[in-house]
């Protein structure tokens, strides 16, 4: 008889057909969410898990033993980690955000009329129009296509601010060729990006299968609600992201049943992000000391139970809390005074996955931050490093003139299309 191992285990996952869930009632797995189809997930590990209240019996009796123990509701509860990539983890990251992704901007000649470039100030500048009212925003990637000055061709250019008359200066990273002002262009941001909406949230739920495949046994946990991440990028080495899952129900397929989806659609292939490529800024500056970051979003899932049912009636979600944690070495007491002043600063990452000028990558933009400690121990004899945990809060600049989305969080992944 074989036994399972662990490389054997593919997890797969699909949507539900809607992100209601009804009370005592569960649907049917054969229609919805169907088993044909899924995404089969890279991964790491998984703690996805079966569990039920459990009541042990407390009456008191002659023989002085326990004659009773009941189980009571059921819950899916764990995680699914795994190493950050481009679109890999779009689905996830969208129903934690409980958003949409948004399309991806376009323009060219016709809307800005020109563009120059200053390498110096590492600036593009429009002639006409407003990027801004067009759809650009801080934190997304854009490239400019047909421009006369051919290095500044089909380059990924992180935004990093608007400004001048319209916002028509685009500070950007990396810096631009110096360019005179061209005519004939286009531009787009690249990818989708993905906000904590103000209004208009929507309610995700997932079946996610875990099929030993040497055993011929698979779990499928169904209605399972995302109830946040948490995305750990260190100073050196490979980023990762675990989400966390609560659900109502696991059923068992064996042998001829097994697995429950059919020719899921295979795993993406865009490469993984690690820290020594990228930006990584705060309060407008490039910081070359920070020697790790995370970010959580923790949307605090909750499930209790009904009399008459075995099923909880819904899986609901608190509010998006986005807090973290930076380490840096000792450089200056910038960081520390942003703490002792409580001052709000910005965080914005550019995590790529290569070196190449049109490199597939990740964006996370926290356009609003407290930090809530500043530890600094004296120990040891090599470089001394801060911890700061810090709080990200809704932005509250206006977006139509500033370009910095209303939201606590903001994603761009340039391989979501």
């Amino acid at each position: 008889m074989a036994l399972a191992e662990g490389v054997s285990g593919r997890i797969a996952y699909k949507v539900h057909s809607t992100g209601v869930i009804t009370p005592g009632v569960e649907p049917d797995f054969a229609s919805d969410p169907g088993a044909s189809g899924g995404q089969i997930l890279r991964r790491v590990s998984s703690t996805l898990a079966l569990s039920k209240d459990t009541y042990q019996s407390n009456e008191i009796r002659g023989d002085r033993q326990i004659v009773d123990f009941r189980h009571g509701v059921k819950r899916v509860q764990g995680n699914v980690s795994g190493e950050l990539s481009p679109l890999t983890y779009a689905d996830f990251f969208e129903a934690a955000f409980r958003g949409t992704w948004s399309a991806a901007v376009t323009a060219s000649e016709s809307d800005f009329t020109s563009v120059a470039a200053d390498n110096a100030s590492s600036k593009f500048m429009f002639g006409g129009g407003n990027p801004v009212t067009k759809g650009f925003r801080v934190g997304m990637v854009m490239r400019f296509t047909n421009l006369s000055d051919a290095d500044n061709n089909t380059k990924n250019y992180l935004i990093l601010g608007f400004g001048g008359t319209q916002n028509r200066e685009v500070t950007v990273y990396p810096a631009p060729d110096t360019m005179t002002a061209d005519s004939s262009f286009s531009v787009a941001s690249i990818g989708k990006s993905l906000v904590n909406p103000s209004s208009g949230f929507v309610s995700r739920k997932y079946a996610i299968e875990i099929w030993n495949q040497d055993v011929d046994v698979a779990r499928l946990f169904t209605e399972c609600r995302c109830g946040g991440f948490n995305a750990q990028l260190p100073a050196s080495g490979i980023g990762t992201v675990d989400f966390d899952f609560m659900g109502r129900n696991m059923t068992m397929y064996e042998d001829s049943a097994a697995p429950f989806f059919s020719a899921p659609a295979v795993e993406t292939t865009t490469g993984v992000v690690a820290a020594v490529n990228g930006l990584l800024r705060a309060s407008g500056q490039t910081i070359a000391v920070i020697t790790g970051l995370n970010i959580q979003m923790q949307l605090s899932p909750s499930a209790d139970p009904v009399v008459g049912s075995n099923l909880v009636p819904e899986i609901f979600l608190g509010r998006a809390n986005v807090s973290g944690q930076l380490t840096a070495f000792f450089e200056n007491a910038d960081l520390i005074n942003d703490f002792v002043n409580e001052s709000e600063i910005e965080l914005l990452a550019y995590l790529t996955t290569t070196s190449a000028a049109n490199t597939p990558a990740l964006t996370f933009y926290m356009p609003r931050v407290k930090l809530g400690g500043a530890d600094l121990q004296t120990q040891g004899e090599g470089g001394q490093s801060i911890t700061l945990p810090y709080q990200a809060l809704k932005s509250t600049a206006v977006e139509a003139s500033t370009g910095i989305a209303s939201t606590t969080l903001q994603i761009c992944d340039t391989e979501v299309v």
